[in-house]
């Protein structure tokens, strides 16, 4: 990422091994208290050495800002600081771009800490995440609920930055034609997603509860990263299911453009969700959850989505829409996109956030998260 006048910092790397017993991260977690994996990460980025190329680069500019990507990596910006301050240069400011509330995704995903073989205490959890992110002169959040969350237990300064999707996929998303100009599709069901826990139980919901009763067989595509984890962690559902299984693409904008509706069976997430921002820049008709509409202003995601929880409910929705799609043009979610989401109001809100900091407007960024 690069800001105009502003440099940032990409991620440092470690051969420190996360193994239980015969590890210096298992003593260190010993003496540590037996903290959280959120704590292990951050010690386990910590023990990084900083690439040459990235030492190079700080001795040669004058760093204002470091962004930081998750709480866990906090550690790894207090470094940078500490080098810059060993070669007498001022200390950049350091903002920490939340995301969600890590502490409700490793607690309701069930992600199991490295040492205990099981998950944390929620409690501990939310003690580790807000200590690491104090270190923080500013958060960034993507949605007003997590800024509400973390406004209520820390005195840092925040933003409210909602999610964007990559300048060049947003050209041609929003250049893709409406379902009523061309009915000729050869994805009928599209659903795209990468690796992390709310994906998993998600489509894990979609595939056992909801496609057994649809109507009759469509033509559904599952594209992203969270394939490949299916196919290695459950070969039975992947086997029942391999036709539906596309895996990564190198162009995501195609598989928007063959689709007819985009599907979003979240059953659990946390922050925003870029796949439902890509669905509404596409203006394709759209089977959602209330889940993965989190982030929107609730009396309009009905507007833009057919929402239903329930699976049964969830396979009427997704036969109803594709019957009617050709009267669905898409206009109010690509309006709401344009409003909330685009690239324009991106850089406006980073513009704002940095002002509040004290440093120079005209935010522009090359690449954006994804889930």
């Amino acid at each position: 990422m690069r800001f105009k006048g502003i440099d940032l910092l990409c991620h440092a790397k470690t051969n420190h091994a996360l193994r239980p017993w015969n590890s210096l991260s298992f003593l260190q977690w010993h003496v540590h208290g037996r903290d959280s994996q959120l704590a292990i990460m951050a010690r386990y980025a910590a023990a990084a050495e900083l690439p040459r190329d990235l030492l190079s680069f700080l001795d040669q500019n004058n760093l204002r800002i470091v962004i930081v990507n998750h709480c866990f990596q906090m550690q790894v910006a207090e470094t940078i600081c500490k080098y810059l301050e060993g070669k007498q240069k001022p200390r950049p400011v350091v903002v920490l771009e939340t995301h969600d509330v890590q502490a409700t995704l490793y607690s309701s995903g069930e992600i199991k800490n490295v040492f205990r073989n099981r998950p944390d205490d929620r409690r501990v959890l939310t003690r580790d995440e807000l200590k690491l992110a104090s270190g923080a002169e500013m958060m960034t959040h993507v949605t007003a609920d997590d800024m509400q969350y973390f406004a209520d237990r820390s005195r840092t300064k925040h933003q409210l930055v909602l999610a964007t999707i990559d300048p060049q996929n947003e050209q041609q998303l929003l250049q893709l034609s409406s379902n009523s100009e061309d009915d000729a599709r050869p994805i009928d069901f599209l659903y795209v997603g990468n690796n992390n826990p709310g994906n998993v139980i998600s489509i894990r919901w979609f595939l056992d509860q909801v496609v057994p009763r649809l109507d009759k067989p469509y033509s559904i595509k599952i594209v992203g990263t969270i394939s490949a984890h299916i196919k290695a962690t459950d070969r039975k559902l992947f086997d029942r299911f391999e036709t539906y299984f596309v895996g990564e693409v190198t162009d995501i904008v195609s598989c928007y453009r063959d689709s007819a509706v985009v599907v979003l069976p979240t059953k659990f997430g946390t922050g925003t969700s870029i796949k439902t921002i890509e669905a509404l820049a596409a203006g394709r008709p759209i089977v959602a959850t209330t889940g993965a509409l989190r982030g929107l202003p609730s009396p309009t995601a009905s507007s833009v989505a057919h929402v239903a929880d329930g699976s049964a409910e969830f396979a009427s929705a997704m036969v109803e829409t594709y019957r009617r799609r050709q009267e669905e043009f898409g206009d109010r979610s690509r309006q709401l996109y344009l409003e909330l989401f685009s690239n324009d109001r991106y850089f406006e809100r980073w513009d704002s956030a940095l002002a509040g900091v004290g440093l120079t407007a005209g935010a522009r960024c090359s690449a954006c998260c994804a889930d």
